[in-house]
């Protein structure tokens, strides 16, 4: 048995040893020596930025915040409840609503230590719902004031998780290859998806805003 392919047939042919001459590797299997696949924690790592640290941060600082806002003013917080729920398990709802938000601070707090930024999004998708509902509730019990209040922070979360995905979408491009494009292919030639192209744009139109357009060089001649 001749290891590899025929010399005389194919003279630019390297040879692979343990393929017989004109044999075609089964479907699946490397004509050659593959690295070991990327862990979970590298393929995670790859979507982390350095700014996530802060984002990570402000939900830990908000979080604790209302926590300690809730012990600090129990009171007050059992009669923002009851003015929502009328008589009922004041204490109760109270109670759960914060066990919520320690959990939903525990994820963020795994995200920053896990460099994990997908560990944020249940942080953030939680106050977004929370927000949300206090806004609808608003609505039925005429609460205009808070309403508007309630519908700025919903903004904001939603501009923060806007951020951290475009964020997300700026260190995987920073660290993926560019390829071909397929047809039909929802990514594009940085292995990013249309949405995170969309983010990226808006983050680095906004970085321009900020820092204003770069200066020409002056030409000269």
């Amino acid at each position: 048995m001749t290891l590899g392919p025929d010399p005389a047939a194919d003279p630019d042919a390297t040879p692979v040893l343990g393929i017989a001459a004109g044999a075609v590797p089964p479907p699946g299997q490397a004509a050659g020596p593959a690295g070991p696949p990327p862990s979970p924690r590298t393929r995670a790592s790859q979507t982390w930025h350095r700014f996530h640290y802060a984002v990570g941060v402000f939900l830990i600082a908000y979080g604790v915040t209302g926590l300690a806002s809730a012990v600090a003013l129990w009171d007050d917080r059992r009669d923002e409840i009851d003015a929502y729920f009328g008589s009922g398990p004041v204490t109760a709802v109270l109670v759960l609503a914060k066990l919520v938000e320690a959990a939903l601070v525990l994820s963020a707090v795994a995200g920053v230590v896990l460099r994990r930024d997908l560990l944020f999004v249940p942080s953030m998708a939680g106050w977004m719902a929370g927000f949300a509902m206090f806004a609808v509730l608003d609505v039925f019990t005429t609460r205009w004031g808070g309403l508007f209040e309630h519908l700025l922070y919903l903004a904001g979360f939603v501009a923060l998780l806007f951020l951290s995905y475009g964020l997300s979408a700026k260190a995987q491009l920073a660290g993926a290859p560019r390829r071909d494009v397929e047809p039909g292919s929802p990514r594009g030639p940085n292995g990013l998806t249309r949405t995170q192209e969309f983010a990226l744009q808006a983050i680095n139109r906004a970085a321009a805003l900020r820092t204003g357009p770069r200066p020409r060089p002056e030409q000269r001649g």
